[in-house]
């Protein structure tokens, strides 16, 4: 009982900070997920999700999420997308088979083409 109750205090406690969080990939399974808990759980004042293209979304609980179009192959361009954000989540991927290696290079590259390390 009292750890549930700890963990609701840090939750509340987070909500106070009025935090906000980007998204990479929220297109993909894994990103589609985490988008759904996070606005479920409402802990981030705001939500951007950065990607190639628009995403479209017909329940109510999307209505306040910011979209931001990024051309990842001209990424210094679009610096100012990542700005302005507490906290990123980087959902970027496929399977091993399609992407190998060469999709871990290029989540490297995204992300320190905006500026940002990348901590696992």
């Amino acid at each position: 009982m009292a750890e549930l109750e700890n963990i609701q205090n840090l939750r509340e406690n987070f909500k106070k900070q009025n935090k906000s969080c980007f998204i990479l990939g929220a297109s993909g399974a894994t990103g589609k997920e985490l988008l759904k808990e996070i606005l479920k759980q409402q802990l981030f004042s705001n939500v951007t999700i950065i990607g190639r293209r628009k995403l479209t979304f017909d329940e109510v609980a999307y209505q306040n999420v910011n979209q931001q179009v990024v051309d990842f192959e001209k990424l210094d361009e679009y610096s100012a997308a990542f700005q302005g954000h507490d906290i990123g989540f980087c959902c970027l991927g496929t399977t091993k088979a399609k992407g190998g290696a060469v999709k871990v290079f290029f989540v490297w590259k995204v992300l320190s083409g905006a500026g940002l390390e990348l901590n696992v």
